[in-house]
């Protein structure tokens, strides 16, 4: 029965192969499972990254777009405001010692609205309130050499302010301005009330019918002066410096009339051809007349 019992030797050696190839082939097999599961996690991982960083890229381009439409918008809209949609209505100072209006009038330094798409050099289109704010004020078509845009005011007021001065025509005022330097030093119009007494001077100074203006600037520092002789334009209506002369000294001015007897480089006082200006300091006295052969003023000592 013992020997019944066993395989035959050929047999054995087969099932033990047999056993062998399986149990290799279950390693085998177990190896390429956990590559296979090593491979996929690592691919998962490098994909779902990949996803991650194309979410995150695609969430900033968005964030960015959305915030780049705001900012566009919001620029394209300022620039439509500003153009288009924008209040045209620019805030102006009366620089003229009065405008006159239909239902009232208008002072030196009051403010005023400006239409300025709808004005030109010549004219301004002027609301006493701003449209904006108040549908219902009214427009007011005038001159435009009246005003003065807000931010250029004070100086107008640190130099006008005064009755002399203020009653001077805008145009004069603008002009007086661009004089106020001279060999490096600056001049201002004085705001002593008893020296803007003896600052300023009128008449027809060139002789050709339109009344002109004399007027003293003042460098307060070194204590001396300027005079400018502004005359009319015949055909523009425009004033223009027609004589210019600075002293080393605080002089005072006064005009006189046509006619008036004055020294013209002669011991005898002679009949002055136009009116004139005289100028006064500590120890001398001029007279400044226009002469219309030379075409030029010309200075006389008067003592």
């Amino acid at each position: 029965m013992m020997e019944n019992s066993k395989l035959p030797k050929h047999e054995d050696s087969q099932q033990k192969n047999f056993t062998i190839s399986k149990k290799t082939l279950y390693i085998i097999l177990a190896i390429l499972i956990v590559v296979f599961i090593t491979i996929a996690f690592i691919f998962f991982n490098s994909k779902k990254g990949q996803n991650q960083t194309i979410k995150k890229g695609n969430d900033s381009t968005s964030i960015a777009k959305k915030d780049s439409t705001v900012i566009g918008k919001d620029s394209t809209r300022a620039t439509e405001y500003n153009e288009e949609e924008g209040s045209p209505y620019s805030e102006y100072r009366v620089i003229s010692n009065s405008v006159n209006l239909p239902d009232g009038k208008l002072n030196f330094g009051d403010r005023v609205f400006v239409d300025d798409s709808k004005s030109n050099e010549t004219t301004k289109i002027v609301y006493l309130k701003n449209p904006d704010t108040d549908a219902n004020s009214l427009s007011y078509s005038m001159n435009a050499g009246a005003f003065i845009e807000s931010y250029q005011f004070d100086e107008y007021k640190n130099n006008f302010s005064l009755t002399p001065f203020s009653e001077l025509a805008p145009d004069v005022k603008k002009t007086i301005l661009g004089e106020h330097y001279d060999n490096g030093n600056e001049y201002t119009v004085t705001q002593n009330a008893e020296r803007a007494k003896s600052s300023v001077a009128f008449g027809d100074f060139d002789g050709d019918g339109l009344k002109d203006v004399a007027i003293l600037m003042d460098n307060n520092e070194k204590q001396i002066c300027r005079l400018l002789i502004i005359c009319t334009n015949k055909e523009t209506k425009k004033p223009y410096v027609a004589f210019a002369e600075s002293y080393s000294d605080k002089m005072r001015i006064n005009s006189f009339k046509r006619n008036a007897s004055i020294y013209m480089n002669t011991e005898e006082l002679t009949s002055s051809p136009q009116d004139g200006v005289i100028v006064k300091g500590e120890d001398i006295s001029l007279a400044i007349v226009y002469d219309s052969n030379l075409q030029k003023f010309k200075t006389f000592s008067q003592e």
